[in-house]
């Protein structure tokens, strides 16, 4: 079984500001997170 991930509100950050740059895919950036985009867009 996996166990949950849990992000800090830096991590969070971090991440979201990512995808800011236009041409950057949000599943790019799930995928290097090992996340689904869903969460990032939550």
């Amino acid at each position: 079984m996996k166990k949950r991930r849990s992000w800090s509100d830096d991590e969070k950050r971090e991440i979201g500001q990512q995808t800011m740059p236009s041409g950057v895919s949000v599943a790019q950036v799930a995928r290097r997170y090992a996340m689904n985009a869903n969460m990032i867009y939550t």
